[in-house]
């Protein structure tokens, strides 16, 4: 069994029961005297095993070992704590944030027994909080203990007192296979380049139409609800910031296509979904999911190609949290009823018909991010 070394090491100590396991906090160290007001050799720490990763985990093993935020206030906590057991709760509410922040770090083992997330160097330098991190069994699982092998998600607090408060987190995190990367607050839960589906086709559309123009008498076409530009792909929710990422997803792709001008073109009738995923370590509010214009490239200019007969396009005023690591979709079909068919305005419909052309999706519910794909006859 691979083992971390003994180095500067902090451990929380924790008891396995028929649950899983939960560990309690011990202060490690005196609290150090920066020098230079910025940086601590040696803060005074304590350490609090989750025995499980409280984030779900958000995170992808695939994609890095594990996960790390820096939390400088009780309430920006709350998202890890929905399922926390009581212990966990207890250590959080124990943190006095006028003098401590929290570190969460979360890691993966090989089997049962790497269950623990270990810590070592832990230091502040330069308003900066470094240490590392590694998925290990501990020494509580020497001997003859029996390991499953089942991969297992392991999560810990890393209480750390200091004058001056770190500002943000470095940490070099290593998980059961040896896999070492270093993560900060601002890498997230997902990596953005590995989501599924794409953002825009990248060569010009297959058609440009005229302007859209409905024969229908007392059709009233549904209004742009945003202004100005859009952001393509990225943005962030109703309050602003970032960590929301959105994509075209052809539901067909096995996830070998990289050609976006292939994987967003759609024939009549095929389905296809556009997923919104908070990549974030923060929940991010966003309007209710009907906040959006569906939109074809015209001669005239984007243009919703949706309308109603009684001109009402009301949407509620409330902001909608989605958890990091959480994706929304929105179902579609290339077609006149498809394109409406989960849209709770009965109303709602489509005219004229769709045409060849270059259609866009802007979450207007958000900080108006915005993706496109091709109708190809």
């Amino acid at each position: 069994m691979r083992r971390i070394s003994r180095r500067s090491t902090l451990r929380g100590i924790a008891a396995a029961g028929a649950a899983g396991i939960a560990g309690f906090g011990g202060c490690l160290g005196d609290p150090g005297t920066g020098a230079d007001g910025g940086s601590d050799p040696d803060p005074e720490t304590a350490v609090h095993q989750v025995g499980g990763a409280l984030s779900g985990p958000a995170w992808r093993r695939t994609e890095r070992p594990g996960f790390v935020t820096l939390f400088d206030e009780r309430d920006a906590v709350e998202w890890l704590l929905r399922d926390a057991p009581p212990e966990t709760v207890g250590f959080v509410d124990d943190t006095d944030f006028e003098e401590s922040v929290l570190a969460y770090v979360e890691s993966v083992g090989r089997n049962t027994c790497e269950r623990l997330v270990e810590f070592a160097d832990v230091a502040v330098d330069d308003d900066t909080l470094t240490a590392t991190a590694e998925a290990t069994a501990g020494d509580d699982a020497e001997g003859d203990v029996g390991c499953g092998q089942a991969i297992t998600y392991a999560g810990a607090f890393l209480r750390v007192t200091a004058d001056p408060l770190p500002a943000s987190i470095r940490v070099e995190v290593t998980d059961g296979w040896g896999t070492s990367t270093e993560l900060t607050g601002e890498d997230g839960v997902r990596d953005p380049a590995a989501l599924d589906g794409f953002v825009r086709p990248d060569d010009d559309p297959p058609n440009v139409p005229p302007a859209l123009s409905c024969p229908d008498d007392g059709f009233e076409r549904h209004p742009a609800a945003y202004e100005g530009e859009v952001n393509w792909g990225s943005g962030g929710g109703g309050g602003g910031g970032s960590g929301l990422e959105l994509r075209v997803v052809d539901p067909e792709d096995d996830g070998d296509s990289d050609d976006p001008n292939d994987a967003l073109r759609f024939e009549r009738g095929d389905a296809f979904r556009v997923e919104m995923t908070n990549v974030s370590a923060r929940p991010v509010g966003v309007g209710n999911r009907s906040k959006y214009n569906l939109e074809a490239e015209t001669e005239g200019g984007w243009t919703d190609v949706r309308g109603s007969d009684d001109g009402r396009f009301e949407y509620t005023d409330e902001l909608v949290p989605v958890r990091p690591g959480e994706t929304v979709e929105w179902s579609f079909a290339m077609d006149e009823a498809g394109i409406v068919a989960e849209h709770p305005n009965d109303d709602l419909r489509v005219c004229p018909d769709l045409r060849s052309g270059r259609y866009r999706f802007v979450l207007f519910g958000a900080d108006d991010v915005a993706v496109a794909f091709d109708h190809v006859a």
